[in-house]
């Protein structure tokens, strides 16, 4: 007999209403569970059930990180990323020590507000990015030239959706750039006119926040 566990149930949840199947219908029940094959006898203790299946989850997980498959992929990714890394630090020598501020005290006061490791790393990347831009802005792109690729050279730590909104917020408030930076991001960002709402209240777009449907 087989037994599909629903979205959301747990390994301890299965594991019991499979006993119970099992019990009530005196058969092996069986089920697929996160691509783990489980097994419930009558009489089963459904606790022996969860030992099993996170000991096969800890044995297929050492078996990928030590397969040559998954060793080839990360010597790829740390590559990658030697590579990125070399191309950012080439292109911060050539860009401003320091990005241009319009407000210089908004712009402490957000750094001092934003010590811990989440926010700092905003920082980090806004002005990172910003200073990419600016390189490029002197050489004759726009904001709207430059902007993406420039934060995706910028991002060397693995920012998020949101980091990223927060970076694009906080530039609009204190970089000399940054009301078009605003502008760009938000129809760039918008689903339906959300964005062109956006540029005439001034507010900024999360595109983590975003919803479809």
């Amino acid at each position: 007999m087989r037994y599909t566990p629903e979205a959301g149930t747990t390994i301890n949840r299965s594991a019991e209403e499979m006993v119970v199947l099992a019990n009530e219908t005196n058969e092996t029940v069986k089920a697929n569970f996160n691509d783990i094959e489980i097994t419930a006898n009558p009489g089963d203790d459904p606790n022996t059930i969860v030992e099993f299946y996170q000991s096969e989850s800890r044995r297929q997980y050492e078996e990928h990180i030590n397969s040559p498959e998954y060793k080839q992929r990360q010597r790829e990714a740390e590559e990658a990323q030697r590579r990125h890394d070399l191309m950012l630090e080439g292109a911060l020598k050539m860009a401003p020590e320091k990005m241009t501020l319009r407000d210089e005290e908004g712009w402490k006061q957000i750094v001092e507000k934003n010590s811990d490791g989440y926010g700092s790393g905003v920082i980090r990347f806004a002005e990172r990015w910003a200073r990419l831009m600016e390189s490029r802005i002197f050489n004759g792109d726009t904001v709207e030239m430059c902007a993406e690729e420039a934060s995706s050279l910028a991002d060397n730590e693995g920012i998020t959706g949101f980091m990223y909104g927060c970076a694009v917020s906080i530039l609009s408030q204190v970089w000399v750039h940054g009301d078009e930076l605003r502008r760009w991001h938000n129809l760039k960002t918008q689903i339906g006119n959300e964005g062109e709402k956006a540029n005439k209240s001034g507010g900024v777009l999360n595109p983590a926040l975003l919803s479809i449907g």
